[in-house]
C-alpha cells in the first residue's frame, strides 16, 4: 500500500503545479469588449475608440494605432475613462473603409499584451 501512496502523492503533486503554471499563464491582461465593437459595420463615423480589459491597463506601456484606407488614423492622446479602460478620440471623422486597431498594454503580472481588431465605417449614401 505504501507505494500506491507515494504514488498518488506525486500525481496530486503534478496537477498542483500544472494548475499554478495555467494560471500564470492566464493572467496576462486581456481585451474584453470594444467601441466600436470587433468586425462592427457603422453608418456614421465614431468619435473615439474605446477598450475594455480585465486588469487596470498600464498607461506607461499601453499605445493604440489606427489605421485606415489612407493609412494612420490621427488620434488624440489616451485616457482612462474608467478602472479598466482606455480611450484614444479621434480627431477628425472617419471615411469609408476598413479600419485595424492595434493595441498593447500590461496588466497587474506586468507582461505587454497586444492585440487588434478591425470595423468598418460604411456611409448610408
Amino acid at each position: 500500500m505504501k507505494p500506491d501512496f507515494f504514488r498518488l502523492r506525486n500525481i496530486f503533486a503534478m496537477v498542483l503545479i500544472a494548475g499554478v503554471f495555467a494560471t500564470l499563464a492566464l493572467a496576462h491582461n486581456k481585451l474584453l469588449k470594444s467601441a466600436p465593437n470587433a468586425g462592427a459595420t457603422l453608418k456614421t463615423s465614431p468619435a473615439r475608440v474605446e477598450m475594455w480589459f480585465a486588469e487596470k491597463p498600464d498607461l506607461a506601456v499601453t499605445k493604440i494605432a489606427v489605421k485606415g484606407p489612407a493609412g494612420p488614423v490621427e488620434t488624440g492622446p489616451l485616457h482612462a475613462n474608467a478602472a479598466t479602460s482606455i480611450a484614444a478620440d479621434f480627431k477628425g471623422k472617419l471615411a469609408d473603409g476598413l479600419y485595424l486597431v492595434s493595441w498593447q498594454t500590461a496588466g497587474d503580472d506586468g507582461h505587454v499584451a497586444k492585440g487588434d481588431f478591425s470595423f468598418t465605417v460604411k456611409s448610408a449614401q
